[in-house]
C-alpha cells in the first residue's frame, strides 16, 4: 500500500464497479450501514411510581380518572414539600401548586365516594391528605 492510499478517508473501490456507475454510488455500497439494532424489553404498561393493583396484568390498572388524579396530586405533594430558597423559586412553586393542587380536595372526596366498592382504588387512595388546599379568608 503506498502512503497516498494510507491516509486516504474513503475505502477503496470495488474491483467489480458496474459500468457506468457513478464513483458515489460504488462508495456507498461499500460503507457499512449506519443502521443500529438494539434489543430492549417494551416499556411498562402503567406507571412505576403508583401503587400495584390486584389487576396489574391489564393495560390500565386503575380507572383513568384515578390514574389522572393520582399523577397529579403527587406532582402536588412534590412541590408542596419544595423550599422556595429565593423569590423566583417561589413564584414557580406557587404557579406549580395552584396548576395541580386546585381541586385536588373535592376530587379525591368524589372518587374515594365513587369507588367506595373497589378496595384496589381504595387501597392506592388511602395515603393522600383530604385538605391540603388552603382556604382564602
Amino acid at each position: 500500500m503506498s502512503a497516498d492510499n494510507a491516509a486516504s478517508p474513503l475505502p477503496a473501490l470495488s474491483a467489480n464497479p458496474i459500468e457506468g456507475e457513478p464513483i458515489e454510488v460504488v462508495a456507498a455500497r461499500q460503507r457499512p450501514s449506519a443502521e443500529v439494532r438494539v434489543r430492549a424489553e417494551p416499556a411498562p404498561l402503567g406507571s412505576l411510581d403508583l401503587p400495584p393493583s390486584p389487576d396489574a396484568a391489564l393495560a390500565t390498572p386503575f380507572p383513568q380518572e384515578v390514574t389522572s388524579f393520582m399523577v397529579d396530586r403527587d406532582g402536588c405533594d412534590h412541590f408542596r414539600g419544595e423550599e422556595p430558597y429565593d423569590g423566583e423559586r417561589r413564584v414557580f412553586l406557587m404557579e406549580s401548586i395552584a396548576e395541580l393542587c386546585t381541586g385536588t380536595d373535592a376530587k379525591l372526596a368524589m372518587l374515594r365516594r365513587r369507588y367506595a366498592g373497589d378496595p384496589a382504588v381504595m387501597a392506592a387512595l388511602h395515603g393522600y391528605e383530604d385538605h391540603i388546599e388552603t382556604r382564602a379568608n
